[in-house]
């Protein structure tokens, strides 16, 4: 695979989306290439419209909405700060970043998320709600285990007769479910099965959100 610029200095979706393509092997990186835009995700940190002084997106991001890695679009401003602030503290935890002052910064505003009415397990809509779940299983703040159980408790409340729920936006769910090592996760993952490898069959191609269902898809196979 060519390399290509991972930093995308536009756009915090797109740069978070090519650091995940990084890591999962989706895209072929370099040292330099994955540091050069995990620096600069930091400078967002505490900017003035960073959601709860997180990550700030660019106006492109707010103007144009945010198109998750598996294809669901999100459009209320409000949202798409919450989630990319949340996606792109998560993708500084999980490339095993050094603390700094600005990591620390940004999870005390993940923390005071918490303290806001997020130790209910959700966050005010079902997508947002996802990427809370998503950035709560790698910050790991106190008491962590409960709080994500009780967000797992919401999805499985939401169950439909298709294998999918209701709200949540599909493979954006089973993406957060496939990375969380609990057996609430799981049986989540099983309870979708049957659907999911009705699915698997459309998303052969190369395109980004073919390879994030896809990778979304067999996570949830092969938890069954």
């Amino acid at each position: 695979m060519k390399i290509e610029r991972i930093l995308v200095p536009e756009s915090l979706q797109e740069t978070l989306w090519r650091l995940e393509e990084a890591r999962l092997g989706f895209r072929a990186k370099s040292v330099s290439a994955v540091e050069e835009a995990l620096d600069w995700v930091f400078t967002r940190q505490g900017l003035p419209k960073a959601y709860f002084g997180m990550f700030e997106p660019l106006s492109k991001d707010l103007s144009q909405g945010l198109r998750l890695p598996t294809g669901e679009r999100v459009l209320s401003k409000v949202a798409i700060r919450h989630i990319l602030s949340e996606e792109a503290l998560r993708a500084l935890i999980v490339w095993k970043c050094k603390s700094s002052s600005a990591l620390t910064k940004a999870i005390e505003g993940f923390n005071d998320i918490l303290k806001a009415g997020g130790k209910n397990g959700s966050w005010c809509c079902y997508t947002c709600t996802i990427a809370f779940l998503r950035a709560l299983a790698v910050v790991k703040p106190d008491n962590s285990d409960a709080i994500l159980e009780k967000g797992l408790g919401k999805i499985k409340k939401a169950r439909t007769k298709d294998g999918k729920w209701h709200g949540f936006p599909y493979y954006y769910t089973l993406l957060a479910l496939a990375e969380m090592d609990t057996s609430l996760a799981r049986a989540e993952l099983r309870y979708a099965s049957t659907t999911a490898g009705r699915l698997l069959i459309r998303y052969e191609g190369k395109d980004r959100k073919s390879r994030f269902r896809k990778l979304a898809l067999e996570a949830t196979l092969k938890a069954a």
